[in-house]
């Protein structure tokens, strides 16, 4: 992909692919001469922050309600069926999204691909925090309570403090999840709030693929997670093994 960037058209359709050519960056010149390109990144960055936040935020309480709460009733129905609605194709879910917003007026919006997004992630983001938490002793939080603290407190300067390397594996996951989401962009917005995502689909012209034009939006697409994940690899590597190992 990343050499199909730099090739001419011609040798982009080129049987057998090519190799060695010669170099040119007139498909780099040509994508950011669009202004919409440097749009379509920020509303990528607005909508994939914002869900974000607004997903750990509604996702760690629940996931802690659930795990510290197990002697009531149904509590494991109720986690599974947070993890059934991440079951549910995304596609089936424009059609009614799409009349909500036309009915309130918001298609178009960043309001409606953060509100698409947060639903969506919230469920995923209580199914990957609650694990983190169930590596929390609830004596710890037990013990804070004895010493004074209300619930909450015991959540805020107990359980999250010791469970923070897991909310930030979760935290890297939603966003990759909003940043890279086409189908909801797609079909819920038309231009002004377009995600990054969704420019790959100008390249599909009557007249062809532009193919150097599309490669050079699917790398600069890709390259803020390659490099976020290289600044946070040490921290995410680690979460992913909190709680592996009791004893």
């Amino acid at each position: 992909m990343m050499l199909s960037t730099l090739k001419k058209p011609i040798d982009n359709i080129a049987m057998p692919p090519k190799f060695i050519f010669e170099p040119t960056t007139e498909n780099f010149r040509t994508v950011f001469d669009n202004p919409d390109t440097v749009r379509f990144l920020r509303n990528s960055l607005i909508v994939a922050t914002a869900s974000t936040v607004i997903a750990l935020a509604l996702a760690l309480p629940a996931a802690y309600g659930l795990v510290r709460f197990r002697r009531f009733y149904r509590t494991e129905r109720v986690a599974y069926a947070f993890l059934l609605l991440q079951m549910l194709p995304i596609i089936s879910l424009v059609f009614p999204y799409f009349a909500i917003a036309q009915r309130l007026g918001i298609r178009d919006t960043h309001l409606i691909l953060i509100i698409t997004y947060t639903y969506w992630n919230v469920a995923w983001g209580i199914w990957l925090i609650r694990g983190f938490i169930e590596a929390v002793p609830a004596e710890l939080d037990e013990a804070a309570m004895v010493d004074g603290c209300s619930r909450s407190q015991a959540l805020r300067k107990v359980v999250i403090p010791v469970a923070a390397k897991g909310l930030v594996a979760a935290g890297i996951l939603i966003f990759i999840g909003a940043w890279n989401e086409f189908t909801l962009a797609f079909f819920l917005t038309a231009r002004e709030a377009r995600t990054y995502p969704t420019i790959i689909g100008f390249f599909l012209t009557h007249s062809g693929i532009r193919w150097g034009e599309m490669f050079v939006a699917a790398t600069v697409g890709m390259l803020p997670i390659v490099v976020f994940s290289l600044l946070v690899r040490k921290s995410f590597i680690s979460s992913l093994s909190f709680g592996a190992v009791k004893g």
